[in-house]
């Protein structure tokens, strides 16, 4: 997800922000220490454009 984020040009706290979420739990999200609820990783996946299983199962470093 940092990748990702990286990509978009954005803050933690500015997609933390987009999702109505916290940026320390967003944060926690992307750093693997917790994982987001089924209902906030389609939006993430959303906002991203990938699907959720690019989130969850690819090494997108090697992808993109």
């Amino acid at each position: 997800m940092r990748y990702l984020r990286g990509r978009k040009g954005r803050s933690q706290q500015q997609l933390a922000d987009q999702l109505g979420i916290t940026r320390t739990r967003y944060s926690k999200y992307e750093y693997g220490m917790a994982e987001p609820p089924i209902e906030l990783l389609i939006k993430i996946a959303r906002y991203y454009g990938v699907t959720i299983d690019d989130i969850i199962s690819v090494d997108l470093y090697r992808v993109s």
